[in-house]
């Protein structure tokens, strides 16, 4: 069973200290790489990285890293931070705020990524923008003094992606269109339902096992949570498919090995939010883009 995210970030959305981040993200202390990395991983410092940012006025606001279920992996797991500018961590009054957020680990399996991205604050939602608002670093010694210079690519793209957010909610989209929305972004996560030849739902015998939507998964990622998340805005539209997606809550349909052997046959359920790190960011993303195209 996977663990779930830990994720922290004050109610009030304001920047954190470091000591609260360390808490539940103790790789932004982690000094040297894991020892089964090789001789050719240039170890790039989370908190040196961190120094940089706040260098030019960036604060962190969230801190999350992936779970381990060893002790001894917790210093070098994947984990990402949150960092709002000092000229926008007053402005909570605003719908929302443009945020960096650094991606990295210690164990060799992930590049040092630097992400555009957008909080919002009525449903503390976190968007990850996609394409074209991503610079990566590979972990090499060549290539790891060039983080200010990553830093000021990405710092440069957010009045740009706050551009493109204006544009969404200035944009006003047709039913038609905000369902394929939720369909295509429920197809991010799981596999439709399969059909027989006379497009009816295949019978458990035939189907393979595994975890699907179907037309209700659809209306649910559709749904709002709260009554500000109503209307054709294509902003609203955009952050109540996400959150239902990220987070959990729409209807899906699951065939196990053990019910299709049972003959017990396909079971309605609650999805569950994303607990994978990589995964969160991948949907997240892709998410942005599929939003992007409305406008």
């Amino acid at each position: 069973m996977p663990l779930d995210l830990i994720i922290t970030r004050k109610e009030t959305a304001a920047a954190m200290e470091l000591a609260d981040i360390a808490e539940i993200c103790p790789a932004v202390l982690t000094e040297t790489a894991a020892p089964e990395t090789s001789g050719r991983y240039g170890f790039i410092n989370t908190m040196q990285a961190m120094q940089i940012l706040g260098d030019y006025g960036f604060r962190p606001t969230q801190a999350t890293q992936r779970p381990s279920r060893k002790a001894s992996h917790r210093p070098f797991a994947m984990h990402a931070i949150s960092f709002a500018h000092d000229s926008d961590l007053n402005e909570n009054n605003k719908d929302s705020r443009p945020e960096i957020i650094l991606y990295n680990s210690h164990d060799g399996k992930s590049a040092l990524k630097l992400f555009s991205g957008v909080f919002r604050f009525i449903c503390s939602n976190g968007i990850v923008a996609g394409n074209g608002f991503q610079s990566k670093m590979r972990h090499s010694h060549t290539t790891a003094n060039g983080f200010e210079s990553m830093l000021k690519e990405t710092a440069a793209n957010l009045p740009r992606m706050m551009q493109r957010v204006s544009a969404l909610q200035e944009t006003t989209v047709d039913k038609e269109s905000a369902m394929d929305f939720a369909y295509n972004a429920a197809a991010l996560r799981w596999e439709q339902i399969p059909e027989n030849v006379e497009g009816r739902f295949m019978s458990p015998e035939q189907a393979k096992p595994g975890t699907y939507f179907d037309s209700g998964t659809v209306f649910d990622v559709f749904q709002a949570n709260r009554y500000a998340d109503h209307g054709p805005n294509a902003w609203r539209v955009f952050n109540r498919i996400q959150e239902n997606i990220m987070r959990g809550g729409p209807s899906i349909v699951s065939l196990t090995k053990r019910a299709k052997e049972t003959g017990q046959g396909w079971k309605l359920r609650k999805s569950k939010a994303i607990t994978s790190l990589p995964k969160t960011i991948d949907i997240n993303r892709k998410l942005w883009d599929l939003a992007d195209a409305l406008a």
